[in-house]
C-alpha cells in the first residue's frame, strides 16, 4: 500500500493535464468554459476566467459560478480515476459576498484541492469518470415512455451528497405530484414520462452556487453512467423570473439554481456533443 501510495502521489504533476482536460468537459453557461487552474505541490486551485463572464445573461455570475462548482466535481472524478484522494475547500478566502468581486475577477481561488493521499477508485467512480466523456442528453425529441422512477431517486440521492436538492415536475401539471418543502422529494412518476428536475440549494451565497454546480455535475454524470441521460435547460436559468416561479410552485424555501431536463433522447438520436474544448495553454498555468 505504501508502495502504491507514494507511486500515486509522485506521479500528481504528470497526470494533472489529463485532470485538467477531463474537468474541462464539464457544463457551463453557454458554454463558456469559463474556469482557469493553478498547479502547485500536490495541490490545484481553481479561479473564475473573468473574460468568459456573460454580463447581459449572467450579470452577478451566479451561473459562472454554478459552471465553475461543475468543473470542480469534474476534476474530483478524474482524480479519482487516477487513484487521488481529493481534499477540496471551496472558497478558501471564506463564503460571503464581500469578496465575490475579487472572486470573479479571478484573483482568488474559488476552490483548492490538495492530494496527500492515495486509493483505488470504486466501481462508480469509474462509471462516473467514463459518463463525463459519452455526452449528456441534446436539446432534440426525447423518448416519451421511459420510467424515471428509479432514475429520480438517484438523482436525488446524487444532489443531495453535493449539499443541494432535486424535486420534479410532473408533466402533467398537477400539482399533486408536485414535492414541497426545502428537500423536496420525486413526484409521482406513474404517467411513465421523462421529468423536469429543479436543482436547489438552501440559500444563494457564492458557495451555495458552487455546490450547485458539484451537484448538476454529479446528477449529470450519475444520469448519464444510469442511461437516463439529462439535459440542463438554458434558458430557464438565464431568468431569475422564471426560477422563482419555479420556487413557489414547489414551494419551496430553498433557491432554485437550474432546471434540468431528463429522458434519452428517442431511437436513433445522440447524446449531446460539447463544443470544442479551449485549449490547455488557456486554462492551465503550473507553478515552477
Amino acid at each position: 500500500m505504501k508502495t502504491m501510495r507514494a507511486t500515486a502521489l509522485t506521479s500528481f504533476r504528470e497526470e494533472i493535464e489529463a485532470v485538467v482536460t477531463a474537468a474541462s468537459y464539464a457544463p457551463s453557461i453557454h458554454d463558456t468554459q469559463p474556469w482557469h487552474w493553478l498547479v502547485g505541490d500536490r495541490r490545484l486551485d481553481l479561479f473564475a476566467d473573468p473574460s468568459r463572464l456573460l454580463g447581459a445573461v449572467d450579470p452577478d455570475g451566479r451561473q459562472l459560478l454554478i459552471s465553475c462548482g461543475a468543473a470542480l466535481y469534474y476534476a474530483r472524478i478524474a482524480l479519482r480515476l487516477r487513484g487521488f484522494v481529493p481534499d477540496v475547500v471551496v472558497l478558501p478566502g471564506g463564503p460571503g459576498y464581500g469578496g465575490l468581486h475579487r472572486d470573479l475577477a479571478g484573483k482568488e481561488p474559488l476552490a483548492t484541492i490538495r492530494v496527500n493521499a492515495a486509493k483505488p477508485a470504486d466501481c462508480w467512480e469509474r462509471s462516473l469518470g467514463a459518463a463525463a466523456y459519452l455526452g449528456h442528453a441534446g436539446r432534440g425529441p426525447i423518448e416519451p415512455t421511459t420510467d424515471m422512477t428509479g432514475a429520480v431517486a438517484a438523482l436525488q440521492d446524487a444532489a443531495g451528497l453535493e449539499g443541494a436538492w432535486l424535486a420534479t415536475l410532473d408533466d402533467t401539471g398537477d400539482d399533486d405530484h408536485l414535492a414541497t418543502g426545502p428537500t423536496p422529494l420525486a413526484g409521482d412518476r406513474r404517467d411513465g414520462q421523462n421529468a423536469v428536475a429543479v436543482l436547489g440549494t438552501a440559500a444563494d451565497r457564492p458557495i451555495d452556487r458552487m455546490t450547485a454546480g458539484q451537484a448538476l455535475a454529479r446528477v449529470l454524470l450519475t444520469a448519464t453512467a444510469l442511461g437516463a441521460p439529462a439535459c440542463p435547460i438554458g434558458h430557464a436559468q438565464d431568468i431569475d423570473a422564471i426560477r422563482v416561479t419555479l420556487r413557489e410552485i414547489l414551494r419551496s424555501t430553498g433557491t432554485v439554481q437550474m432546471v434540468i431536463r431528463l429522458g434519452p433522447p428517442l431511437p436513433g438520436g445522440v447524446l449531446g456533443e460539447p463544443a470544442p474544448r479551449r485549449p490547455l495553454s488557456e486554462i492551465l498555468t503550473i507553478a515552477d
